[in-house]
């Protein structure tokens, strides 16, 4: 016994860490041997947002001339007019975007400031982010914005967004700050051409993939017509619908890149011999174009089996279409043609009620926000009652959008709502050519 007891001793003397562990709880097993953490309050931040099922822009903001005013002034007086600067965007900015949509406000990677914005990928509308950097940008240039000795400041802005499926957080933090900066700065031939050629390889090459979500007949069931969604090059960072969209629009390929997406469309329409409506998403951008009307002649002569009758252009709130000449002149050409109009987003904003009363169009889909657990609210309730009595005034049919629970299609069915989709009934998925 004394001999094994020493033999013990040995062994303990030799490897304590084994006595410790031995004597510690099972439940603290996993804490040894003790590893020590650095916290990334930005990283937490951003991983908590991207779980809980939302996207995340990245913007980045570039003062152009801001190292010739420090000259100019002279480092003596104006050592921290950098900070100054900056400062007065974190003011501007704070005063445009609520605490719940700024994830974090950091100059981690250089000496401009990236921002960095949640964004609700179902609610996302293209238009709304531009017009609140460009409301930062009007503010910080104005003649009444005093900085820096009545010096005039000039800011350009850029973004992109976050795609953490292909690369470590860390790793597609700093890539999307790059690419922002190079939206923002527009000179960095390595960035900015590389997104460029990106988008140009995509459009020449026609990449991309349409996926098809059934739109469903509310009263009588069925398959009534259905959506075409647009995705890039598949396990790419363009994949992501925001980024291909928001690089095509910063770019200026947004045009060239909507009239691939009609073409692809044709070819599934008459490869898939698809009988019911598609509804086809365009940016007021591209219906106000001078050539569309010429493009989708071109495309109806290289299609011949295409029925136009049966596509609906349905505008999308991604742009103002105030301003916008051609506008209404190509809607009409459209109808001339025999294609249907739709509006998207319809209750989301005064945008889409603005557009249904310049094109009085065929089909209006309600946005999710006014859908989305409408069965607990009778405001909802009755801001569909409304929607549905313009729809009427009009003449057009109404298509719900994002249901996804019972409960909210029985709204629908008890306001005889024409037509619905959501993930309730199905997700978006790729239709199958017919041999």
């Amino acid at each position: 016994m004394g001999r094994s007891w020493n033999r013990i001793k040995r062994n303990v003397k030799k490897n304590g860490s084994h006595l410790v562990k031995f004597m510690l709880p099972s439940k603290y097993l996993r804490y040894y041997p003790p590893v020590y953490i650095v916290r990334n309050p930005i990283e937490e931040r951003v991983s908590h947002t991207l779980k809980k099922g939302f996207q995340i822009a990245v913007v980045s903001f570039y003062f152009p001339g801001l190292e010739g005013i420090i000259k100019r002034l002279g480092n003596r007086k104006y050592i921290s007019c950098r900070e100054v600067v900056k400062a007065q965007l974190r003011k501007v900015i704070q005063d445009t975007f609520t605490d719940e949509q700024v994830v974090c406000l950091h100059e981690q990677y250089s000496d401009g400031i990236s921002l960095l914005i949640k964004v609700d990928a179902n609610d996302y509308r293209q238009t709304e982010l531009n017009d609140k950097l460009i409301e930062v940008k009007n503010r910080i240039e104005a003649p009444t914005y005093k900085h820096l000795d009545d010096e005039h400041l000039t800011i350009q802005f850029g973004y992109v967004f976050l795609d953490s499926s292909h690369y470590s957080l860390p790793e597609c933090m700093l890539k999307a700050h790059l690419q922002a900066m190079a939206m923002a700065e527009k000179q960095s031939k390595l960035h900015y051409q590389h997104l460029l050629f990106q988008m140009n390889h995509i459009i020449s090459t026609k990449s991309i993939t349409l996926l098809a979500q059934p739109i469903m007949d509310v009263s009588r069931g069925g398959i009534k017509a259905w959506e075409l969604l647009t995705r890039g090059p598949k396990e790419s960072v363009m994949e992501n619908p925001l980024q291909l969209f928001s690089v095509a629009k910063q770019t200026g390929k947004l045009f060239l890149l909507e009239l691939v997406i009609l073409e692809k469309a044709f070819q599934l329409i008459y490869q898939c011999k698809m009988k019911e409506a598609v509804f086809i998403n365009f940016t007021p951008t591209t219906l106000n174009e001078v050539e569309l009307i010429e493009k989708v002649l071109f495309l109806l002569k290289k299609y011949p089996a295409i029925i136009p009758k049966n596509i609906a252009f349905e505008v999308t709130e991604q742009d103002s279409t105030d301003g916008l000449r051609n506008f209404e002149r190509n809607i009409q050409a459209l109808r001339e043609l025999g294609f249907q109009i739709a509006v998207d987003d319809t209750g989301a904003g005064y945008a889409s009620l603005h557009t249904i009363s310049r094109i009085m169009p065929d089909i209006i889909k309600i946005d999710r926000s006014v859908i989305q657990d409408i069965d607990k609210s009778q405001v909802k309730e009755k801001m569909l009652q409304g929607l549905l009595l313009i729809a009427s005034e009009t003449g057009s049919l109404v298509v719900a959008e994002g249901i996804e629970r019972q409960e909210e299609e029985q709204i629908l069915f008890k306001h005889k709502v024409d037509m619905a989709q959501g993930y309730f009934y199905a997700k978006p998925k790729l239709l199958q050519p017919i041999s």
